[in-house]
């Protein structure tokens, strides 16, 4: 007599089948993965170090300029007081601006009946000086 046949399916049957990994591949994506971020953040830190330095010198042209013009500024009060009394010799000294930017200016005797006006712009740490020479 002939026995039958199993045909019973096991859970056994559908399982997928696994292939051994290489011991040499073991940690691969860890190693990658570690690699990206390090490149991310390299030029994460790379971009702002470089838009901090720019941020810096874009300040410092700033204040360069408003120095200027404070110290132009000093030289036209001077040559107002000049204007109004021509024996007028002194300082002219305005209070703070916005950013506690200031002038000086100090009118002193030249040659040949001149009037030598120094002035002092200071915006920030950012201190300008024009001297200017008016005839009288």
């Amino acid at each position: 007599m002939n026995k039958p046949v199993s045909t019973a399916v096991t859970r056994r049957d559908f399982a997928p089948r696994r292939r051994a990994r290489p011991a040499n591949r073991r940690g691969a994506a860890l190693l990658v993965a570690l690699f990206v971020i390090f490149a991310v953040a390299t030029a994460t830190v790379s971009i702002f170090n470089s838009l901090t330095s720019e941020i810096a010198a874009l300040r410092n042209a700033l204040e360069y300029e408003r120095a200027l013009y404070l110290a132009n500024a000093g030289v036209h009060a001077a040559a107002a007081e000049l204007e109004s009394d021509a024996t007028w010799r002194g300082t002219v000294s305005e209070g703070t601006f916005p950013a506690d930017d200031t002038y000086t200016a100090t009118a002193v005797d030249g040659s040949n009946g001149s009037v030598t006006v120094t002035s002092r712009g200071a915006a920030g740490e950012t201190i300008r000086t024009v001297v200017a020479v008016i005839d009288i």
